[in-house]
């Protein structure tokens, strides 16, 4: 069922400051709240090959190490796992994550194969995303998942929720899919079904995909993506709101780990045979609620994909669509930002 939002804001109108106070509120609200609470470390799946992850603990904060007794706390809600997007960070997602700490949640944010901190399978090449198979991603994540369990505690009691964005959000769903009983919801935001390529039908974009691979250009920038050059402009961008987008903009230009930003036919190669797997296969092995939050001006992924997948599932599916925004429905205007996290919150929470 898809269906508008016209869900009224329960966050208090506070909670999320001007969009001219930004800055501030990272720095004065945010992050004095997030980084007490943020335990960094790097996860090893396979030799030599470290993902970064973060590990946020909801209740009191307190510099001692964490005790049987916080871990029993009843205020706490359950745990997250966050799944981001193409091309970006753990970083970018402080805001959301600082929200959920309020809201009881403890949060764990692994970074994919080919961003930021986590290895990469051309270190050469800092601006290029490759994978030699979208089982990595799947994999990498579901070892995140099983430490972020490890890591509190979990017992049957806590529920374990995924909250999935873009690229990460078909990675997010081929888990579930594998693993039915790991997720107690999926929140799927703008996920990556199958991405949008630039006006070329998709049947071409895949023989053109074949033709190169088969020359060995897996580790070749897609046609048209280039070296981060630090021009993407606001109105390029995938958010609505500049405040945000500006604050993330500067640390991309600040840290050359960020810079990531462009797909290898390996990539997109993997990405057509993810979007065989979601459409021909996941959908019967999902078994938990799933609500995906869709962008109503979405340029980066198939909302008609999207919508496909959602009417194949026998699990409790449903769409909302969020009028006005752009593929970082979370990157939007304070208003809409405040509807988003109450969808997201009421999800969660039912």
């Amino acid at each position: 069922m898809k269906k508008n939002d016209v869900h009224t804001s329960d966050i208090k109108p506070d909670a999320i400051k001007p969009e001219e106070n930004y800055m501030r509120f990272m720095e004065e609200c945010v992050f004095p709240y997030i980084l007490p609470r943020r335990e960094e470390c790097y996860l090893s799946r396979e030799a030599g090959r470290q993902i970064y992850c973060a590990f946020y603990t909801a209740g009191e904060c307190c510099s001692e190490q964490r005790t049987e007794a916080d871990e029993r706390d009843k205020n706490v809600s359950g745990i997250i796992l966050i799944a981001h997007g193409f091309s970006e960070t753990a970083d970018k997602y402080f805001e959301v994550i600082y929200y959920f700490l309020k809201a009881g949640y403890h949060v764990c944010i692994p970074e994919h194969c080919g961003h930021g901190r986590t290895y990469r399978l051309v270190k050469e090449d800092s601006s290029l995303i490759h994978t030699d198979s979208w089982q990595r991603y799947v994999d990498d994540l579901g070892f995140a998942a099983e430490s972020a369990k490890s890591y509190w505690q979990q017992n049957s009691e806590r529920p374990f929720f995924l909250f999935a964005h873009s690229m990460g959000g078909g990675i997010g769903v081929a888990l579930a899919a594998q693993k039915p009983h790991l997720f107690d919801r999926v929140l799927l935001t703008s996920p990556m079904i199958r991405p949008l390529t630039g006006g070329v039908p998709w049947s071409v974009t895949k023989l053109i995909v074949s033709v190169m691979c088969t020359l060995g250009k897996e580790k070749s920038y897609v046609i048209g993506q280039h070296v981060y050059d630090g021009k993407e402009t606001f109105e390029e961008s995938c958010a609505t709101s500049y405040a945000r987008w500006a604050w993330y903009k500067n640390k991309i230009d600040s840290e050359p780990l960020y810079q990531t930003c462009a797909a290898s036919f390996g990539w997109l190669r993997e990405a057509i045979r993810l979007n065989r797997f979601l459409i021909r296969d996941a959908w019967r092995q999902i078994k938990v609620p799933v609500l995906l939050i869709q962008a109503e001006e979405e340029n980066v992924v198939s909302k008609e994909q999207q919508e496909v997948f959602v009417k194949k599932l026998t699990a409790s599916a449903d769409i909302v669509c969020i009028p006005g925004t752009k593929h970082e429905i979370f990157r939007s205007d304070d208003e809409t930002v405040r509807r988003y996290m109450d969808r997201v919150l009421e999800f969660l929470s039912t």
